[in-house]
């Protein structure tokens, strides 16, 4: 199958009221959708994330684990004549019992509000630090993960690197006629099971070095969401995004999957974990009646996701499984 240069995708800038606080939401791009909010967090809660990282990284906070990511392309490749990892930040992956803490817990509540999706089916916290040299080369957000949220818990200012870029997309001050200087950054082509297939991605830096790709700097409290698959489960080829070298200082950021499938891990977690997750929300719902063949009131019998069906019937058809349209993980 020839191979397919994947085409170019104007940002656009809306702004619009969401559903967090009154915040502003801005959508910088409409395919992948990707949303930016500034004041996502107050200063408080990025610094008071931030206390619980070092907490972490001086094993003084059990429910998270720290992990120096050495992370290679499949196959063992690396990046570029340098022969580079493909990663080579920090991560903080935190438990779920870790989750309920103050700070993180209400992050983790705002995430879920401005993707509107529930609760238990996201992703464990994840906090990612980027030193001096740090990056992550192109990939995407794939393993069943609808959309990402990520907060800058730190600042880094105008010309030190670190932001995330989108190579397939132009930033939004570069006109739609105004060709890209540099070739694709992926070649790839359509796969089976609405997925599509990577042959080539360039080396990131040149791209970082370019104004005309869509960047996003970081800035403390400010928050993006983008959506790694669309709404027929086929992965966007669009969502494809790097973290751009830090030239210098700190850069921190939390990040939230929102995933098709329900944590399993839930289930398995503390009493405090699933009343916090399982139950949020529930105070508000008014579960809906049976109405039987013989309209006798029969008891009614749960399906799967607490529905109420009826009694000894075929009351699981009322249930769309989607299992069967869902693409393999990667």
């Amino acid at each position: 199958m020839r191979a397919l240069r994947i085409p170019w995708f104007a940002a656009v800038i809306l702004h619009v009221r969401g559903s967090t606080g009154g915040l502003e939401e801005q959508i910088v791009s409409v395919q992948p959708l990707i949303v930016v909010v500034k004041d996502f967090a107050s200063q408080q809660e990025c610094s008071e994330l931030l206390r619980l990282i070092e907490r972490c990284h001086g094993r003084d906070w059990p429910d998270c684990h720290e992990l120096r990511s050495r992370l290679h392309k499949k196959g063992n490749e690396t990046v570029g004549e340098k022969k580079r990892p493909w990663r080579n930040s920090t991560s903080f992956t935190l438990e779920l019992n870790g989750e309920l803490d103050g700070a993180v817990d209400a992050l983790v509540r705002r995430s879920h509000l401005l993707a509107r999706h529930p609760i238990t089916y996201g992703e464990g916290v994840q906090v990612a630090s980027y030193r001096e040299g740090d990056y992550y080369e192109f990939h995407h957000d794939s393993l069943m993960r609808r959309a990402t949220v990520l907060l800058y818990l730190t600042d880094v200012p105008e010309g030190d690197g670190g932001e995330t870029i989108f190579p397939l997309l132009r930033a939004p001050n570069i006109p739609d006629d105004i060709s890209a200087p540099l070739p694709p950054a992926v070649i790839a082509t359509p796969k089976e099971k609405m997925d599509f297939k990577v042959h080539h991605m360039e080396e990131m830096a040149p791209y970082c070095d370019s104004d005309f790709y869509l960047k996003i700097r970081p800035q403390a409290g400010t928050a993006i969401m983008f959506f790694s698959y669309r709404p027929d489960y086929s992965q966007d080829s669009y969502a494809i995004h790097g973290a751009c070298p830090l030239k210098r200082g700190h850069k921190a950021i939390f990040q939230r999957w929102m995933r098709f499938e329900e944590n399993s891990l839930i289930e398995k977690a503390s009493q405090a974990v699933r009343d916090a997750r399982t139950l949020w929300g529930h105070q508000r719902l008014l579960q809906p009646g049976n109405v039987s063949e013989t309209s006798t009131t029969r008891p009614a019998s749960k399906a799967s996701h607490g529905l109420p069906t009826r009694a000894g019937g075929d009351g699981q058809k009322m249930l769309r499984n989607i299992d069967d349209e869902m693409p393999p993980e990667l």
